[in-house]
């Protein structure tokens, strides 16, 4: 499970621009909570990703 935790990052990342993409697709883009909860997603993904690849580094 370990080896998976460092990836949460990047699926956090992909699952908020698939959000995005879904719901500029379909239309879904009148309510800003939609918006704001993938945009939310895609930081906390990569904010997550680089503090996960720094705490791995051994630099």
């Amino acid at each position: 499970m370990k080896k998976y935790v460092r990836f949460s990052g990047l699926a956090a990342m992909y699952l908020g621009v698939i959000m995005l993409i879904v719901g500029y697709a379909f239309s879904w883009t009148d309510s800003n909570a939609f918006i704001i909860s993938a945009l939310t997603l895609v930081v906390f993904g990569a904010v997550g990703h680089v503090y996960l690849l720094k705490k791995e580094s051994k630099y």
